[in-house]
């Protein structure tokens, strides 16, 4: 999918009908990114509409000869690595082990017939602790190293590792369980 150079330059000219146009076209791919980080839709909804925001007040510094969806994707990817900063600022006492669940079962909303698809593998992902889901989305789905989302998520690289081994366990119990009961 691309996006116009007259549909950027009617964004920055703050022509409504353009930014609406825009919001239409990058809705989806925003939502996906959202998703995966936030524990509801409504909350993901809100990072949305903050991350379009940032997307449209720093259109002018928008290079013309980059791709403009991996442009937005690190913006939403930031903005939602800040939102993460900020509710660990304000959780004191939280650690990360406080929201671990020990069922062996996997709670989703598919029938047992139901095929795996990727709303299935999101809703799995999500049913992991929130700091191990950030991290293996981060390092699993959005390329990042070890390196570089300890100095996001102002973790230890060694913490950050064994977050990807957790997750790995926990989703492979999952789909063991899965295939069991399919």
């Amino acid at each position: 999918m691309q996006v116009s150079k007259e549909l950027l330059k009617g964004c920055i000219s703050e022509e409504r009908a353009a930014q609406n146009q825009l919001y239409k076209k990058v809705f989806s791919f925003l939502m996906n990114i959202c998703i995966r980080y936030k524990n509801d839709y409504d909350t993901a909804g809100a990072s949305l509409n903050a991350i379009f925001l940032k997307i449209l007040q720093n259109l002018d510094g928008f290079r013309q000869e980059d791709s403009f969806f991996p442009w937005i994707k690190r913006i939403a990817v930031n903005h939602l690595i800040d939102e993460h900063r900020k509710e660990k600022r304000h959780a004191q006492n939280l650690t990360y082990y406080d929201q671990i669940s020990y069922s062996k079962s996997p709670q989703t909303i598919h029938d047992r017939d139901a095929e795996m698809d990727s709303e299935y593998l999101v809703n799995m992902i999500r049913e992991l602790p929130a700091v191990t889901a950030k991290v293996f989305n981060l390092y699993a789905i959005d390329g990042y190293k070890h390196r570089e989302i300890a100095e996001m998520l102002e973790i230890s690289e060694n913490t950050s590792k064994w977050h990807v081994r957790e997750a790995r366990i926990k989703l492979k119990e999952k789909l063991e369980v899965f295939n069991e009961t399919a």
